[in-house]
Protein backbone atom coordinates (compact mmCIF):
# COMPACT_ATOMS: atom_id res chain seq x y z
CA UNK A 1 0.00 0.00 0.00
CA UNK A 2 1.63 3.41 -0.94
CA UNK A 3 -0.90 5.77 0.70
CA UNK A 4 0.09 8.59 2.58
CA UNK A 5 0.20 7.96 6.34
CA UNK A 6 -2.65 9.19 8.40
CA UNK A 7 -1.82 12.24 10.30
CA UNK A 8 -1.89 12.38 14.05
CA UNK A 9 -5.51 13.36 15.16
CA UNK A 10 -7.10 14.29 18.81
CA UNK A 11 -10.37 14.37 20.35
CA UNK A 12 -9.64 18.21 21.74
CA UNK A 13 -7.12 20.81 20.79
CA UNK A 14 -4.57 21.58 22.64
CA UNK A 15 -5.07 25.21 22.98
CA UNK A 16 -7.21 27.63 23.29
CA UNK A 17 -6.17 30.48 20.62
CA UNK A 18 -4.84 29.13 16.87
CA UNK A 19 -4.20 31.49 14.04
CA UNK A 20 -6.73 30.23 11.53
CA UNK A 21 -9.77 27.46 12.50
CA UNK A 22 -10.93 24.95 9.44
CA UNK A 23 -14.30 23.50 10.30
CA UNK A 24 -14.24 20.06 7.92
CA UNK A 25 -11.40 17.92 6.55
CA UNK A 26 -12.83 17.01 2.76
CA UNK A 27 -11.08 18.66 -0.08
CA UNK A 28 -11.86 22.31 0.47
CA UNK A 29 -10.72 21.98 4.22
CA UNK A 30 -8.10 20.15 3.60
CA UNK A 31 -6.40 22.08 1.26
CA UNK A 32 -7.20 25.27 3.19
CA UNK A 33 -5.96 23.85 6.40
CA UNK A 34 -2.64 22.57 4.39
CA UNK A 35 -1.84 25.52 2.96
CA UNK A 36 -2.83 27.93 5.48
CA UNK A 37 0.08 25.44 7.25
CA UNK A 38 2.48 25.25 5.09
CA UNK A 39 2.51 29.41 5.30
CA UNK A 40 3.04 29.52 9.02
CA UNK A 41 0.15 29.26 10.57
CA UNK A 42 -1.00 27.38 13.36
CA UNK A 43 -3.67 25.75 12.41
CA UNK A 44 -6.68 23.78 14.17
CA UNK A 45 -9.08 21.34 12.07
CA UNK A 46 -12.31 20.49 13.46
CA UNK A 47 -14.13 17.33 11.68
CA UNK A 48 -17.45 15.73 13.25
CA UNK A 49 -16.56 12.75 11.73
CA UNK A 50 -14.39 9.69 13.24
CA UNK A 51 -12.70 9.48 10.25
CA UNK A 52 -10.74 12.01 8.13
CA UNK A 53 -11.33 13.48 4.49
CA UNK A 54 -15.14 14.27 4.47
CA UNK A 55 -16.51 11.94 0.89
CA UNK A 56 -13.03 10.90 -0.01
CA UNK A 57 -12.71 8.80 3.48
CA UNK A 58 -12.16 5.52 3.14
CA UNK A 59 -12.22 2.49 5.16
CA UNK A 60 -10.83 -1.04 5.52
CA UNK A 61 -12.95 -4.59 4.64
CA UNK A 62 -11.62 -7.82 5.00
CA UNK A 63 -7.78 -6.66 3.18
CA UNK A 64 -9.59 -3.92 0.89
CA UNK A 65 -9.33 -0.53 1.18
CA UNK A 66 -12.61 1.48 0.11
CA UNK A 67 -13.55 4.54 -0.90
CA UNK A 68 -17.06 6.34 1.15
CA UNK A 69 -17.63 7.86 -2.49
CA UNK A 70 -16.64 7.18 -6.14
CA UNK A 71 -14.59 9.96 -7.60
CA UNK A 72 -12.26 10.38 -10.12
CA UNK A 73 -9.52 13.20 -10.44
CA UNK A 74 -10.78 15.22 -13.99
CA UNK A 75 -7.44 16.72 -15.03
CA UNK A 76 -5.08 15.04 -12.34
CA UNK A 77 -1.62 16.66 -11.92
CA UNK A 78 -2.27 19.08 -14.10
CA UNK A 79 -5.74 20.30 -12.48
CA UNK A 80 -6.57 22.30 -9.08
CA UNK A 81 -5.55 19.71 -7.00
CA UNK A 82 -1.91 19.31 -8.85
CA UNK A 83 -1.32 23.04 -8.36
CA UNK A 84 -2.50 23.21 -4.49
CA UNK A 85 -0.19 19.90 -3.79
CA UNK A 86 2.96 22.15 -5.94
CA UNK A 87 2.04 25.26 -3.58
CA UNK A 88 2.12 22.98 -0.30
CA UNK A 89 5.56 21.80 -1.72
CA UNK A 90 3.60 18.02 -1.61
CA UNK A 91 5.09 14.94 -3.75
CA UNK A 92 2.73 12.66 -2.76
CA UNK A 93 0.44 11.65 -3.45
CA UNK A 94 0.64 10.48 -7.02
CA UNK A 95 -2.33 10.86 -9.94
CA UNK A 96 -2.46 7.59 -11.49
CA UNK A 97 -3.85 7.48 -14.85
CA UNK A 98 -5.29 4.42 -17.04
CA UNK A 99 -4.70 2.78 -20.32
CA UNK A 100 -8.59 2.68 -20.99
CA UNK A 101 -10.03 5.91 -19.45
CA UNK A 102 -13.64 5.64 -20.10
CA UNK A 103 -15.73 2.91 -21.31
CA UNK A 104 -19.17 3.56 -21.90
CA UNK A 105 -22.42 0.44 -21.56
CA UNK A 106 -25.14 -0.51 -21.75
CA UNK A 107 -27.53 1.37 -24.03
CA UNK A 108 -24.62 3.17 -25.67
CA UNK A 109 -20.84 1.01 -25.74
CA UNK A 110 -18.14 3.40 -26.80
CA UNK A 111 -14.44 3.07 -25.81
CA UNK A 112 -12.53 6.31 -24.84
CA UNK A 113 -9.17 6.23 -26.63
CA UNK A 114 -5.57 6.25 -24.89
CA UNK A 115 -4.62 9.22 -26.11
CA UNK A 116 -6.94 12.50 -27.13
CA UNK A 117 -4.88 12.25 -30.99
CA UNK A 118 -7.67 9.08 -30.80
CA UNK A 119 -10.24 11.47 -29.84
CA UNK A 120 -11.65 12.25 -33.57
CA UNK A 121 -11.90 8.61 -34.35
CA UNK A 122 -13.82 7.67 -30.91
CA UNK A 123 -16.15 10.59 -32.37
CA UNK A 124 -17.04 9.26 -35.92
CA UNK A 125 -17.27 5.72 -34.32
CA UNK A 126 -19.92 7.17 -31.98
CA UNK A 127 -21.92 9.10 -34.79
CA UNK A 128 -21.70 6.07 -36.68
CA UNK A 129 -22.71 3.90 -33.65
CA UNK A 130 -26.00 6.32 -33.57
CA UNK A 131 -26.89 6.76 -36.77
CA UNK A 132 -26.15 10.30 -36.92
CA UNK A 133 -26.97 11.07 -40.76
CA UNK A 134 -24.68 13.37 -42.56
CA UNK A 135 -26.41 16.52 -41.97
CA UNK A 136 -26.44 16.17 -37.98
CA UNK A 137 -22.70 15.11 -38.14
CA UNK A 138 -21.54 18.21 -39.32
CA UNK A 139 -24.00 20.03 -36.58
CA UNK A 140 -22.03 17.91 -33.95
CA UNK A 141 -18.92 19.04 -35.23
CA UNK A 142 -19.35 22.44 -35.28
CA UNK A 143 -20.76 22.38 -31.82
CA UNK A 144 -17.46 20.63 -30.63
CA UNK A 145 -15.76 23.07 -32.22
CA UNK A 146 -17.44 25.64 -30.75
CA UNK A 147 -16.36 23.98 -27.47
CA UNK A 148 -12.96 25.07 -28.00
CA UNK A 149 -13.04 27.93 -29.90
CA UNK A 150 -15.34 30.38 -27.63
CA UNK A 151 -13.35 33.05 -26.39
CA UNK A 152 -14.47 34.09 -22.26
CA UNK A 153 -16.32 36.78 -23.35
CA UNK A 154 -18.41 34.14 -24.62
CA UNK A 155 -18.49 32.05 -22.14
CA UNK A 156 -19.05 34.23 -19.32
CA UNK A 157 -22.36 34.89 -21.91
CA UNK A 158 -23.23 30.88 -21.83
CA UNK A 159 -22.17 30.99 -17.60
CA UNK A 160 -25.99 32.50 -17.67
CA UNK A 161 -27.86 29.94 -20.09
CA UNK A 162 -28.52 26.49 -19.94
CA UNK A 163 -26.52 23.52 -21.65
CA UNK A 164 -29.70 22.56 -23.01
CA UNK A 165 -30.01 25.78 -24.58
CA UNK A 166 -26.52 25.75 -25.94
CA UNK A 167 -26.98 21.85 -27.64
CA UNK A 168 -30.41 23.05 -29.41
CA UNK A 169 -29.10 26.34 -30.76
CA UNK A 170 -26.79 22.98 -32.98
CA UNK A 171 -28.62 20.19 -32.97
CA UNK A 172 -31.90 18.34 -31.88
CA UNK A 173 -31.44 15.12 -33.03
CA UNK A 174 -32.29 13.11 -29.69
CA UNK A 175 -29.13 11.00 -30.15
CA UNK A 176 -26.77 13.72 -30.72
CA UNK A 177 -28.35 15.93 -28.03
CA UNK A 178 -27.97 12.77 -25.72
CA UNK A 179 -24.33 11.92 -26.41
CA UNK A 180 -23.11 15.75 -25.66
CA UNK A 181 -25.24 16.63 -23.19
CA UNK A 182 -24.28 13.45 -21.19
CA UNK A 183 -20.90 13.82 -22.01
CA UNK A 184 -20.90 17.47 -20.60
CA UNK A 185 -23.42 17.44 -17.61
CA UNK A 186 -22.46 14.30 -16.19
CA UNK A 187 -19.63 16.62 -14.10
CA UNK A 188 -21.91 18.50 -12.36
CA UNK A 189 -25.15 15.67 -10.64
CA UNK A 190 -27.56 17.88 -12.76
CA UNK A 191 -29.49 17.14 -16.02
CA UNK A 192 -28.65 19.31 -18.95
CA UNK A 193 -31.57 21.93 -18.78
CA UNK A 194 -30.05 22.60 -15.52
CA UNK A 195 -26.80 22.93 -15.68
CA UNK A 196 -24.86 26.05 -17.01
CA UNK A 197 -23.52 25.74 -20.43
CA UNK A 198 -20.17 28.09 -19.98
CA UNK A 199 -19.65 26.05 -17.26
CA UNK A 200 -19.97 22.55 -18.95
CA UNK A 201 -18.15 23.80 -22.12
CA UNK A 202 -15.17 25.31 -19.75
CA UNK A 203 -14.94 21.41 -17.99
CA UNK A 204 -15.48 19.49 -21.12
CA UNK A 205 -12.92 21.49 -22.47
CA UNK A 206 -10.38 21.64 -19.80
CA UNK A 207 -11.03 17.21 -19.71
CA UNK A 208 -10.29 16.65 -23.56
CA UNK A 209 -7.38 19.31 -23.43
CA UNK A 210 -5.40 17.90 -20.54
CA UNK A 211 -6.54 13.96 -21.24
CA UNK A 212 -5.36 13.21 -17.44
CA UNK A 213 -8.43 11.68 -15.64
CA UNK A 214 -6.80 10.08 -12.75
CA UNK A 215 -7.11 8.63 -9.49
CA UNK A 216 -4.72 9.12 -6.24
CA UNK A 217 -2.02 6.42 -5.62
CA UNK A 218 -3.23 4.69 -2.13
CA UNK A 219 -6.53 5.67 -2.40
CA UNK A 220 -8.06 9.29 -2.44
CA UNK A 221 -8.37 9.92 1.54
CA UNK A 222 -4.18 10.42 0.72
CA UNK A 223 -5.33 13.74 -0.27
CA UNK A 224 -6.27 14.71 2.58
CA UNK A 225 -3.95 12.97 4.53
CA UNK A 226 -0.65 14.88 2.87
CA UNK A 227 -2.29 18.25 3.41
CA UNK A 228 -3.17 17.50 6.98
CA UNK A 229 0.03 16.50 7.20
CA UNK A 230 1.36 19.81 7.13
CA UNK A 231 -0.94 21.15 9.76
CA UNK A 232 0.94 18.46 12.04
CA UNK A 233 4.14 19.37 11.02
CA UNK A 234 3.46 22.93 11.54
CA UNK A 235 2.16 22.45 15.53
CA UNK A 236 -1.54 22.78 14.64
CA UNK A 237 -3.77 20.06 15.80
CA UNK A 238 -6.46 17.53 13.69
CA UNK A 239 -9.06 17.07 15.71
CA UNK A 240 -11.68 14.33 14.91
CA UNK A 241 -15.30 13.66 16.42
CA UNK A 242 -15.86 17.41 16.90
CA UNK A 243 -18.86 18.62 15.54
CA UNK A 244 -19.26 22.43 15.81
CA UNK A 245 -22.59 23.75 17.09
CA UNK A 246 -21.76 27.73 17.36
CA UNK A 247 -19.51 30.52 15.50
CA UNK A 248 -19.81 33.90 16.86
CA UNK A 249 -17.48 36.98 17.16
CA UNK A 250 -15.10 37.04 20.50
CA UNK A 251 -13.04 40.63 20.39
CA UNK A 252 -10.73 40.64 17.49
CA UNK A 253 -11.27 36.89 15.74
CA UNK A 254 -14.19 34.25 16.22
CA UNK A 255 -15.10 31.50 18.62
CA UNK A 256 -16.09 28.38 17.26
CA UNK A 257 -17.48 25.97 20.02
CA UNK A 258 -17.88 22.26 19.94
CA UNK A 259 -21.21 19.96 20.47
CA UNK A 260 -18.39 18.64 23.47
CA UNK A 261 -18.36 22.30 24.78
CA UNK A 262 -14.72 22.99 23.98
CA UNK A 263 -14.24 26.75 22.77
CA UNK A 264 -11.35 27.83 20.35
CA UNK A 265 -10.66 31.48 19.27
CA UNK A 266 -8.85 32.97 15.76
CA UNK A 267 -8.73 35.85 13.71
CA UNK A 268 -9.69 33.68 10.70
CA UNK A 269 -12.35 30.47 10.30
CA UNK A 270 -13.25 28.74 7.22
CA UNK A 271 -15.80 26.09 6.50
CA UNK A 272 -16.03 23.51 4.32
CA UNK A 273 -19.89 23.51 4.71
CA UNK A 274 -22.80 24.57 2.82
CA UNK A 275 -23.76 27.92 2.76
CA UNK A 276 -26.98 27.61 4.42
CA UNK A 277 -25.20 24.93 6.99
CA UNK A 278 -22.47 27.73 7.63
CA UNK A 279 -25.61 30.20 8.53
CA UNK A 280 -27.18 27.93 10.63
CA UNK A 281 -24.09 28.51 13.19
CA UNK A 282 -23.82 31.57 13.46
CA UNK A 283 -25.83 34.39 15.02
CA UNK A 284 -28.51 35.28 12.82
CA UNK A 285 -27.60 39.06 14.03
CA UNK A 286 -24.21 38.57 12.70
CA UNK A 287 -25.42 38.09 8.93
CA UNK A 288 -27.23 40.64 7.16
CA UNK A 289 -30.79 39.75 5.77
CA UNK A 290 -29.85 39.84 2.43
CA UNK A 291 -27.00 37.72 2.46
CA UNK A 292 -29.14 35.00 4.03
CA UNK A 293 -31.72 35.43 1.71
CA UNK A 294 -29.22 34.87 -1.23
CA UNK A 295 -28.28 31.64 0.74
CA UNK A 296 -31.50 30.35 0.85
CA UNK A 297 -31.85 30.86 -2.44
CA UNK A 298 -28.94 28.73 -3.81
CA UNK A 299 -29.77 25.47 -5.11
CA UNK A 300 -27.95 22.30 -4.86
CA UNK A 301 -27.03 19.61 -7.23
CA UNK A 302 -28.29 16.12 -7.07
CA UNK A 303 -26.26 13.28 -5.48
CA UNK A 304 -26.23 9.60 -6.18
CA UNK A 305 -26.71 5.87 -4.20
CA UNK A 306 -23.09 4.12 -4.14
CA UNK A 307 -22.74 0.53 -4.71
CA UNK A 308 -19.69 -0.78 -3.80
CA UNK A 309 -18.39 -4.85 -5.42
CA UNK A 310 -15.57 -6.34 -4.27
CA UNK A 311 -14.70 -8.82 -6.64
CA UNK A 312 -12.44 -12.21 -6.53
CA UNK A 313 -10.84 -11.31 -9.86
CA UNK A 314 -11.20 -8.38 -12.83
CA UNK A 315 -14.20 -9.16 -14.77
CA UNK A 316 -13.52 -4.69 -15.99
CA UNK A 317 -10.74 -3.82 -17.85
CA UNK A 318 -11.37 -0.02 -18.01
CA UNK A 319 -10.40 3.07 -15.66
CA UNK A 320 -14.09 3.88 -15.47
CA UNK A 321 -17.39 3.01 -16.38
CA UNK A 322 -20.58 4.96 -17.06
CA UNK A 323 -23.92 4.64 -19.28
CA UNK A 324 -27.32 4.80 -19.36
CA UNK A 325 -28.68 0.99 -18.68
CA UNK A 326 -32.55 0.00 -19.51
CA UNK A 327 -33.39 -3.14 -17.46
CA UNK A 328 -37.30 -3.04 -19.91
CA UNK A 329 -34.94 -3.13 -22.88
CA UNK A 330 -34.62 0.27 -24.28
CA UNK A 331 -32.07 0.50 -27.00
CA UNK A 332 -30.95 3.85 -28.96
CA UNK A 333 -33.89 3.80 -31.18
CA UNK A 334 -35.75 4.59 -28.17
CA UNK A 335 -34.11 7.92 -27.10
CA UNK A 336 -35.75 11.05 -27.23
CA UNK A 337 -35.88 14.22 -25.24
CA UNK A 338 -38.63 13.34 -23.72
CA UNK A 339 -37.31 9.68 -22.05
CA UNK A 340 -34.62 11.70 -21.02
CA UNK A 341 -36.94 14.67 -19.09
CA UNK A 342 -39.52 11.53 -18.18
CA UNK A 343 -36.05 9.90 -16.50
CA UNK A 344 -34.98 13.18 -14.46
CA UNK A 345 -38.86 13.45 -13.22
CA UNK A 346 -39.10 9.89 -12.43
CA UNK A 347 -36.00 10.49 -10.41
CA UNK A 348 -37.05 13.46 -8.63
CA UNK A 349 -40.24 11.47 -7.62
CA UNK A 350 -38.42 9.13 -5.60
CA UNK A 351 -39.39 6.36 -8.29
CA UNK A 352 -36.36 3.94 -10.09
CA UNK A 353 -35.63 5.14 -13.50
CA UNK A 354 -35.21 3.43 -16.47
CA UNK A 355 -32.59 3.54 -17.74
CA UNK A 356 -30.71 3.98 -14.31
CA UNK A 357 -27.66 6.59 -14.68
CA UNK A 358 -24.18 4.75 -13.48
CA UNK A 359 -20.80 6.45 -12.89
CA UNK A 360 -18.68 3.72 -11.54
CA UNK A 361 -14.56 4.09 -11.37
CA UNK A 362 -12.72 1.03 -10.83
CA UNK A 363 -9.99 2.08 -7.98
CA UNK A 364 -8.02 -1.03 -8.13
CA UNK A 365 -7.45 -0.52 -11.93
CA UNK A 366 -5.03 2.10 -10.84
CA UNK A 367 -3.78 1.04 -7.84
CA UNK A 368 -4.58 -3.04 -7.17
CA UNK A 369 -2.90 -2.86 -3.48
CA UNK A 370 -6.57 -1.33 -2.59
CA UNK A 371 -7.64 -5.08 -2.72
CA UNK A 372 -6.76 -8.45 -1.59
CA UNK A 373 -4.50 -10.53 -4.73
CA UNK A 374 -5.95 -10.63 -7.65
CA UNK A 375 -9.08 -8.70 -6.03
CA UNK A 376 -10.93 -6.06 -7.96
CA UNK A 377 -13.07 -3.06 -6.47
CA UNK A 378 -15.34 -1.06 -8.10
CA UNK A 379 -17.21 1.81 -6.83
CA UNK A 380 -20.55 2.83 -8.27
CA UNK A 381 -22.73 6.02 -8.46
CA UNK A 382 -26.73 5.55 -9.56
CA UNK A 383 -28.40 9.06 -9.96
CA UNK A 384 -30.93 8.77 -7.28
CA UNK A 385 -33.57 11.29 -5.43
CA UNK A 386 -32.47 13.79 -3.03
CA UNK A 387 -35.39 13.88 -1.17
CA UNK A 388 -36.37 13.04 2.33
CA UNK A 389 -39.41 10.73 1.04
CA UNK A 390 -37.92 8.94 -1.76
CA UNK A 391 -41.58 6.93 -3.83
CA UNK A 392 -39.59 3.65 -4.29
CA UNK A 393 -37.27 2.69 -0.50
CA UNK A 394 -33.66 2.45 -1.15
CA UNK A 395 -33.80 -1.34 -0.97
CA UNK A 396 -35.98 -1.28 -4.45
CA UNK A 397 -32.63 1.07 -5.84
CA UNK A 398 -30.39 -1.47 -4.72
CA UNK A 399 -32.38 -4.46 -6.20
CA UNK A 400 -32.33 -2.62 -9.73
CA UNK A 401 -28.60 -1.36 -9.58
CA UNK A 402 -27.53 -4.85 -9.08
CA UNK A 403 -29.82 -5.92 -11.98
CA UNK A 404 -27.72 -2.99 -13.89
CA UNK A 405 -24.59 -3.73 -12.91
CA UNK A 406 -24.96 -7.69 -13.51
CA UNK A 407 -26.30 -7.19 -17.15
CA UNK A 408 -23.43 -4.79 -18.09
CA UNK A 409 -20.87 -6.62 -16.10
CA UNK A 410 -21.38 -10.56 -17.40
CA UNK A 411 -20.09 -13.08 -14.82
CA UNK A 412 -20.30 -10.83 -11.87
CA UNK A 413 -21.79 -13.24 -9.23
CA UNK A 414 -19.36 -15.89 -10.11
CA UNK A 415 -17.00 -13.18 -9.08
CA UNK A 416 -18.65 -11.43 -6.55
CA UNK A 417 -17.57 -11.66 -2.82
CA UNK A 418 -19.22 -8.67 -1.30
CA UNK A 419 -21.80 -5.80 -2.30
CA UNK A 420 -22.32 -2.70 0.05
CA UNK A 421 -25.20 0.13 -0.57
CA UNK A 422 -25.09 3.21 0.91
CA UNK A 423 -28.20 5.29 0.07
CA UNK A 424 -28.26 9.07 -0.40
CA UNK A 425 -29.36 9.78 2.90
CA UNK A 426 -26.53 8.10 4.48
CA UNK A 427 -24.07 9.67 2.34
CA UNK A 428 -25.31 13.23 2.98
CA UNK A 429 -25.20 12.70 6.73
CA UNK A 430 -21.42 11.67 6.32
CA UNK A 431 -20.93 14.82 4.27
CA UNK A 432 -23.55 17.17 6.80
CA UNK A 433 -25.51 18.19 4.00
CA UNK A 434 -28.56 18.61 4.67
CA UNK A 435 -29.46 19.65 1.16
CA UNK A 436 -28.15 16.48 0.48
CA UNK A 437 -26.06 17.35 -2.90
CA UNK A 438 -23.18 16.22 -3.74
CA UNK A 439 -22.35 19.63 -5.02
CA UNK A 440 -23.91 21.84 -2.52
CA UNK A 441 -24.32 24.70 -4.42
CA UNK A 442 -25.25 23.60 -7.70
CA UNK A 443 -23.37 24.77 -11.13
CA UNK A 444 -26.61 26.35 -12.25
CA UNK A 445 -26.64 29.88 -14.36
CA UNK A 446 -26.77 32.02 -11.76
CA UNK A 447 -24.61 30.27 -9.47
CA UNK A 448 -21.05 30.13 -11.59
CA UNK A 449 -17.88 32.58 -12.02
CA UNK A 450 -19.21 35.64 -11.51
CA UNK A 451 -22.03 34.86 -9.72
CA UNK A 452 -21.12 32.36 -7.43
CA UNK A 453 -21.20 32.98 -3.85
CA UNK A 454 -17.25 34.75 -2.60
CA UNK A 455 -15.52 32.41 0.12
CA UNK A 456 -15.46 35.97 2.31
CA UNK A 457 -18.35 36.08 4.09
CA UNK A 458 -20.20 39.16 5.72
CA UNK A 459 -18.96 37.76 9.09
CA UNK A 460 -15.50 39.72 9.50
CA UNK A 461 -12.79 36.84 9.20
CA UNK A 462 -15.42 33.91 8.26
CA UNK A 463 -14.74 31.96 5.04
CA UNK A 464 -16.57 29.19 3.19
CA UNK A 465 -14.18 26.59 1.43
CA UNK A 466 -15.01 23.91 -0.75
CA UNK A 467 -17.92 23.46 -3.45
CA UNK A 468 -20.29 25.79 -1.87
CA UNK A 469 -18.28 29.49 -3.08
CA UNK A 470 -15.89 30.06 -5.15
CA UNK A 471 -13.75 28.23 -7.66
CA UNK A 472 -14.34 26.68 -10.93
CA UNK A 473 -14.38 23.00 -11.68
CA UNK A 474 -15.46 19.47 -11.24
CA UNK A 475 -16.06 18.33 -7.78
CA UNK A 476 -12.53 17.87 -5.77
CA UNK A 477 -11.03 20.24 -7.80
CA UNK A 478 -13.77 23.11 -7.40
CA UNK A 479 -13.35 22.27 -4.16
CA UNK A 480 -9.75 22.67 -4.16
CA UNK A 481 -10.29 26.12 -6.12
CA UNK A 482 -12.30 27.07 -3.54
CA UNK A 483 -9.98 26.43 -0.96
CA UNK A 484 -7.06 28.30 -2.52
CA UNK A 485 -8.86 31.06 -3.09
CA UNK A 486 -10.17 31.19 0.38
CA UNK A 487 -6.67 31.04 1.54
CA UNK A 488 -5.45 34.33 -0.64
CA UNK A 489 -8.67 35.86 1.12
CA UNK A 490 -7.96 34.86 4.67
CA UNK A 491 -3.89 36.00 4.03
CA UNK A 492 -5.22 39.72 2.76
CA UNK A 493 -7.27 40.36 5.40
CA UNK A 494 -4.46 39.18 7.72
CA UNK A 495 -2.20 41.96 5.72
CA UNK A 496 -5.05 44.61 5.94
CA UNK A 497 -5.79 43.89 9.68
Amino acid sequence: MTSVAIPPTRSHGRRRDYDAIVVGSGVGGAVTAGLLAHHGARVLVLEKNPRLGGILASYRKDGWKIDTGSHLVAHGDRGALGRALALADLARPRFLTHPIPVRSRGMFAITAPAHRRGLARVALEAARTLGLPWRERLRLVRLLEQVFTLTEWELRRWDRRTLDEFVRSHTEHPAAYFLFSFLASIFFVLPPWQVSAGEAIRALRGVLAAYRLSYVEGGMDSLGHAFLGRVADRDGDVVVGAAVTAIHPAGDGLEVVTAAGDAYRAPAVACNLAPADLLALVDGGDVPAAYRARVDALVPSGNAHQLKLGLARPLVSEGCLIGGVSLEGLTLGDLSLDLMRRTVACIDAGRVSDPLAIYAPVPTNYDPSLAPDGGQLIVASIYGPVRPDPADPPARWRERAMAAMRQIIPGLDDALVWTEWTPIAAIAGWMGKRNRGAICTGQVPGQVGRDRLSVATPVPGLFLCGDGAGGRGIGTELAAASAMEAVAAIEHARRAA
